[in-house]
């Protein structure tokens, strides 16, 4: 989703248009913190005065709206003027039907279609109550948001949709509105703002790292993609240098030697150097080619092994990828379903020789049968070549632990087994240091003068609590004679630091 168009349709005679306004402004700051590309219009329906000049043709019968803002990409003042709306417009309104508000959005689309390249999504949100006006033609509006590429996606945010059974008059007609939206749907403010509390990292469009075949041996050879399951995600992907008040930077670098003269030279004129002793070996750009791996792209097996021979300290990479056939070979998938299926019947996994692309260095790999009842496929992790295993001797145990210590450590896992709490998932944890870098920059671009509010992590994730840990743990503490150790740091005058026989040691 590098690329998205978002309208933002905004009923100003809503009684919930601060609600609104906190929903946007959450929304607008992972978007703009995310996707500062994305481009994002503003329609304000229910105003007292009618603007609608940035539409192309007839648009005289377009009454109490306003383009506030027309397809462009975000920035600041974006959110100065949302934060601005019920100020500016909370007593200056009229209720109107709502339909015409979203015409003039799906025309906006239309018209923006033929200047802009192609884009990844298309969003049209509107805000309203439970008394928004629905009633003219919803068919044809819908019709029209349908036949938009990429398909428009429609929330609706605002009214009250806890009971979604026993709907009339305006709700109902919002729900209608909804279902005729292919991809539309209704949520309530709570949880809008539920949604878009915590920060979401960027999504990734789902591209095939290596395209090829994975040979296993006799000829056999199974069309496969190579495709990332699992990544880290990179804290500083929008730190970008800057003037201390915003303003862009240019960044001048310049090389010298270190000589009397400090000599400027030429980033051309520069090699690569080794250190070999106290000197360096420097590398030309033809010895640094001819130094590169001669590989041909491959992702080769080299044999099969139980699964317990492969230790768990010994997946070392940083990613983890899924093996899958590509979507038009369906003679390769049932191919590649078959060796997965077969390595975990034996309860085998398999070691590969993996080259992602031509002249580039070998990595050894483990590929583990990932079998569901609508797919199998392989996942591949990295293995450690002799280099990369570093060895460390631990002492011996003093003494082993006694049973009543041992009982004591089984009643504390026992008490703290995640099967009782299901509604918390690991897998949905965000990185705390993410949330609080984007909690961070979102309150500066909010609220340049204010102080960065305190770091707080309960607030990114809630941690299950289970009954009877804390007796437990006090039992532990009892049974392995833990105390608390108050650390005394001794108070030196001035005269002591500076001693002669202190000052001597730093000489």
């Amino acid at each position: 989703m590098s690329k998205s168009k978002i309208v933002l349709v905004v009923d100003v005679s809503s009684t919930a248009l601060q609600a609104a306004v906190s929903v946007m402004t959450q929304y607008l700051s992972h978007r703009l913190y995310n996707y500062p590309e994305n481009q994002i219009a503003v329609v304000l329906v229910g105003t007292n005065n009618t603007d609608v000049s940035h539409l192309t043709g007839k648009s005289d019968h377009f009454n109490n709206i306003v383009i506030s803002k027309p397809l462009l990409a975000g920035d600041k003042s974006l959110f100065d003027f949302i934060q601005d709306l019920p100020e500016k417009y909370g007593s200056d309104n009229v209720r109107v039907d709502l339909i015409p508000a979203l015409e003039v959005a799906a025309r906006l689309f239309h018209q923006e279609k033929a200047k802009t390249h192609w884009m990844s999504e298309n969003r049209i949100m509107l805000f309203t109550d439970e008394n928004g006006v629905i009633s003219s033609n919803i068919s044809y509006v819908a019709k029209e948001m349908n036949v938009i590429k990429p398909q428009i996606i429609f929330k609706l945010i605002g009214p009250d949709l806890e009971d979604s059974q026993n709907l009339s008059g305006n709700l109902k007609e919002m729900y209608n509105l909804c279902a005729e939206v292919e991809q539309g749907e209704a949520l309530s403010t709570e949880d809008a703002l539920t949604i878009t509390r915590l920060y979401k990292t960027k999504k990734v469009r789902q591209t095939p790292t290596f395209k090829g075949c994975l040979e296993i041996g006799g000829g056999t050879k199974f069309p496969v993609h190579i495709v990332t399951k699992i990544i880290p995600t990179s804290h500083q992907q929008s730190l970008k240098m800057c003037g201390s008040t915003g303003e862009t930077v240019v960044r001048d670098r310049v090389y010298h030697l270190k000589d009397e003269n400090q000599t400027q030279i030429d980033p051309d004129c520069m090699n690569k150097g080794y250190r070999y002793g106290k000197t360096y070996i420097p590398i030309s750009k033809v010895d640094a080619s001819l130094m590169s791996m001669e590989s041909e792209k491959e992702l080769a097996l080299i044999c099969t092994t139980k699964r317990s021979n492969i230790r768990r300290e010994e997946l070392c990479g940083k990613h983890a990828y899924s093996v899958i056939p590509p979507p038009s070979d369906s003679t390769g998938g049932t191919g590649l379903a078959a060796f997965a299926t077969a390595l975990r019947d034996l309860d085998m996994v398999a070691v590969c020789r993996y080259v992602k692309k031509n002249d580039t260095a070998p990595k050894l790999c483990c590929l583990f049968p990932n079998v569901k009842s609508y797919c199998a496929t392989l996942m591949m992790i990295d293995l450690p070549f002799s280099n990369d295993i570093k060895k460390a001797k631990f002492p011996k145990l003093r003494s082993e632990p006694l049973p009543e210590q041992i009982s004591a450590i089984d009643k504390l896992i026992d008490n703290m087994d995640l099967s009782t709490k299901p509604e918390f998932k690991p897998s949905e944890i965000g990185d705390p240091s993410i949330q609080r870098r984007y909690q961070c920059v979102a309150h500066r671009a909010l609220h340049p003068d204010k102080p960065l509010p305190e770091m707080d992590a309960a607030n990114f994730f809630n941690t299950p609590k289970f009954e009877g840990v804390e007796d437990v743990a006090k039992e532990c503490n009892q049974v392995f004679n833990i105390k608390i150790v108050e650390s005394k740091i001794k108070k030196r005058t001035a005269g002591e630091m500076f001693s002669p026989a202190v000052m001597a040691t730093l000489r």
